[in-house]
Formats: C-alpha cells, structure tokens, sequence
C-alpha cells in the first residue's frame, strides 16, 4: 500500500513538472496576429515640437508592445500596456531636439505590426553664425583665392535645411558691395572670394534668416621683391625616409620694401634630373617662410628653388647612398640579406624595399625588417649546380654565387 502511495505521489510531482514545462513554453512563445495603425502624425515638425499620434491596434489586450524611434542617432525604445484597441502616444519632448528623418515603429511579439515616418526640421538659426576665411592675405601676383566658410546651426546644433540660404557681400577697394546668395551641403555654405589684383582690404558680411557672421577681411598686398634666398637649416646627407630637410628664408619684403604679410603664401619646387620632383607650400610669419623636405630613399641630387620669383636662389641637396654593407649568405634554401647596415652603423628602415633577381630571370621582392630579409631560393635555382643572386636595395647592387 505505501509502494502505491509513493508511486502515485511521484506520478502527481511529474504530472505538475509537466505542467510547468508547458506554462513555461507558453509564456516564452509568442506568436503574433495582431495589427495596428498610426495616425495623427504629421509629415514634419519642427525641432523640439512635442510628437503625438494615435496608435490602433487589433488582437492585443493587456499585452505589451515596443514603441521604436528610429533616427539620426540611433533607435530609442519605450515599452507600453495596451488595455484598449486605440490610444495616444507622446514622446519625450528631449527626444524631437535632432533633425532628420525619423520612423516610428510598433513591435508586437518580435513583428512590426506597422510603422510611419516623419521629418524633423531644424529651426532658424540664432545668434552669430560660425565662420572661417583663409587665407587671410593675398599677394597680386600670385593667382590664389580665399574661401569664406559659414556652418550655420539651430539653437539644438542641428545644420540648417538645404532649403535655407546665406545672402553674401563682399565690399572690394574702390567697386561697389557685390551680393550672391549661397545654398547649404553637406553643413556648409561657403563663397570663394577673388584676387582681384589691387592692393587694399576685401571687406565681408553674410547673414541668414536674421542672423550675421562677424565682419571679416582679406588684405591683398604687393607680392615680393623677387630676389628670395633660402637657407639650408638641417640636413642629414643620406638618402633616409626618416630623415628631414630643413629649409627656410630670409626675411621677404614687398615691392615697397615692407616685410610681407603674414600668412603669405610661398611654394618651394624640388626638381631631380630637371624634373619637378614635388612641390611645398609654406606660409610666411614674421617675413620666414620654413619648410620640411622628406629625405628621398636612395642616392639623389635634388635642386630647390621658389616657384614664382626668377631670381631665387637655387640650392643643391646632394643626398648618399645609406647603405654600408648588404652581407649575403644562404640558408637552407633560404636566401638571407642582411644585417643590412646604414651610414652610421645602424639598421636600415624597416620597410626598405628589397630585390633579388635569381639568374637573371626570377625576381622576388621583400622588404627588411630589424636589419634583415629572407627569401626562399626557387626551386629550379636549387637544383642547378650554380645560381646567381642579385639583390638591388636603394640603389646599391650585390651578387652572391652559390
């Protein structure tokens, strides 16, 4: 009789385990024929305007649904109890303050059961707007231009509408205020403003809506005496990417015999075989211009003169190989370069490109890394009874037969 009763108590605890399994699985399934709508909402509201419509939804009660904001930032989520088939749903007011597009959207049981879209515009903007000129100074005989900037933004910081417009004036010496209104991309409005080669201030304003940038100005100035001098500074005479050059002026004065302008813009060519290697430009403070070269990789004689003024000075960079030694050896099918040593008794770069060329028909590349470079001999090479390598590094040749 008690086997029974233990038997039948055992059954009851697994029959309510059961039971539980299955409200378990009840309650972690969720299986959804509902349906809903959004209504009330306009096509667009302005920054920081509260946001309320009306949501319908049908086969949901006392249950729980996710209301998503979708926008420019990101998705926020809010979590509402539906007891009625229809209700009103306001947002935070914070949450309306970034422009853009936003799609609002009803999840119920891991399913959008409907969803809307609307746009955010930003407001008017206030205060100063933000600007940038540059650069600031402009020689006459120099064919360069400045660029007025203006980022115009709503009291929230978000960018003006592309619809929106900035009305431009620019005042040259001696010609009446010219007016041009710009547009806004990408945040920006800008107007490029001309050298119109005589010597006197540019004046500048701009406004939108009712709001003013701060008065700017450009001062177009005589160019240069020709007759520049540069200045070698620093050098390291060896081909080395590491390496700069240093090079500078003396002090530039105008055609009046006043020092230039700072901010005045000064290009230095470098030519190497009577080609223009690269070109660097400079600005001028305090009458100096300076400028950093890169060292080249191999051995070079460069040429350097100041684009613009034909009695520049022209310098002669003479640059040395940087390599004292590439030893060779082989290694278990291995050709091994290196250690690879500079002028100073030091490893060369890591990255300095190596060549090898096996008897005169294959050719590998590597690079050195911590002095050192490793290439695998191919395996025609090796079965030969005598194989010739040729390892080009920065100019410098070397062989090894083996």
């Amino acid at each position: 009789m008690y086997k029974c009763l233990i038997v039948i108590w055992s059954l009851g605890i697994l029959a309510l385990l059961c039971d539980c399994a299955d409200d378990h699985l009840e309650e972690v399934t969720c299986m959804s024929n509902a349906k809903g709508e959004i209504s009330y909402l306009k096509d667009s509201y302005k920054a920081g305007d509260k946001i309320k419509f009306k949501v319908a939804t049908k086969n949901i009660i006392r249950e729980e649904i996710l209301i998503v904001w979708d926008g420019k930032l990101g998705q926020q989520y809010f979590n509402k109890t539906v007891y009625n088939d229809d209700f009103f749903f306001t947002f935070p007011d914070s949450i309306s303050i970034i422009s853009g597009y936003v799609m609002i959207k009803i999840i119920h049981c891991d399913k959008i059961i409907c969803q809307a879209e609307t746009y955010i515009r930003s407001l008017h903007p206030i205060g100063t707007i933000e600007s940038y000129l540059g650069p600031k100074t402009l020689a006459i005989d120099q064919n360069m231009k400045s660029m007025l900037c203006l980022i115009p933004t709503d009291k929230y910081g978000n960018a003006l509408e592309e619809t929106d417009s900035i009305s431009f004036n620019i005042k040259y010496k001696n010609l009446s205020i010219e007016n041009t209104t710009k547009g806004i991309k990408n945040l920006l409005s800008y107007q490029k403003i001309n050298n119109n080669k005589q010597v006197g201030k540019v004046l500048m304003g701009a406004k939108c809506h009712d709001t003013y940038i701060d008065e700017q100005e450009i001062a177009i100035v005589e160019g240069p005496k020709k007759g520049v001098t540069i200045n070698v500074v620093e050098m390291h005479p060896y081909g080395d990417k590491r390496q700069l050059v240093h090079l500078n002026t003396e002090i530039i004065y105008d055609a009046k015999g006043n020092v230039v302008a700072d901010g005045t813009s000064i290009i230095f060519v470098v030519e190497e075989n009577n080609k223009i290697r690269s070109q660097y430009q400079s600005y001028t403070v305090s009458g100096i211009a300076n400028v950093f070269l890169e060292n080249p990789e191999n051995a070079a004689h460069w040429e350097v003169y100041i684009a613009g003024f034909n009695k520049s000075n022209i310098i002669d960079l003479v640059f040395q190989n940087n390599i004292e030694s590439i030893p060779l050896r082989v290694e278990k099918n291995y050709l091994v370069v290196g250690p690879v040593i500079g002028s100073l008794d030091q490893f060369v770069p890591d990255g300095t490109e190596v060549e090898v060329t096996f008897n005169r028909s294959t050719v590998e590349r590597t690079v050195i890394e911590h002095g050192y470079a490793k290439i695998e001999v191919p395996k025609y090479a090796v079965e030969l009874k005598e194989t010739i390598a040729e390892v080009h590094i920065n100019g410098k040749i070397v062989k090894l037969i083996f």
